[in-house]
Order: C-alpha cells, then structure tokens, then sequence
C-alpha cells in the first residue's frame, strides 16, 4: 500500500467484512459501536473492541476468522495478547 488513504481503505473493507462475518454472533448495540468505530477510522480500537467481545463473550470463531484478526493486528502493530 503506497499511500495512507489507500491503507485506510484496505482496513476499513476488511474490518467491515470480519464484522459482517460475526455480526450473527453480536448483539445489535456492540455491532453498531463496531461499525461507527469503523466509519470514523478508528480502525485500532474497532479491532481491539471485536477481540474483546470474543474473548468475554467465548464467541467461537474460525481458524480464518483469527488469522484475519492476526494479519489486521500485525498490519497496525497491534498487540492483542492482553
């Protein structure tokens, strides 16, 4: 990705996908903080937000599911071990 404009575009479509693919999975409240998140470019706390929800929630998730979650958090230096 050359440019920051395009990097936000990539994140966007692809945290706006992983959220389509779990939105069966999330209550109505937490998915529409997840697309405003989202939509204001808050790409980070968006990602962070969804791992938490799996995590307090045992949300079971894809093996695809989690490697998309990992490349998304090694392409913004996130570290969500915690």
């Amino acid at each position: 990705m050359t440019s920051r404009a395009q990097l936000w575009q990539h994140l966007a479509a692809s945290l706006s996908t992983l959220v389509d693919s779990l939105a069966p999975k999330l209550d109505e409240k937490n998915l529409s903080l997840l697309r405003d998140f989202i939509d204001n470019r808050e790409y980070g706390v968006a990602l962070e937000w969804l791992v938490s929800l799996i995590k307090t929630h045992s949300i079971q998730i894809s093996s695809e599911q989690q490697q998309e979650i990992d490349r998304l958090a090694t392409t913004m230096g996130l570290s969500l071990d915690g």
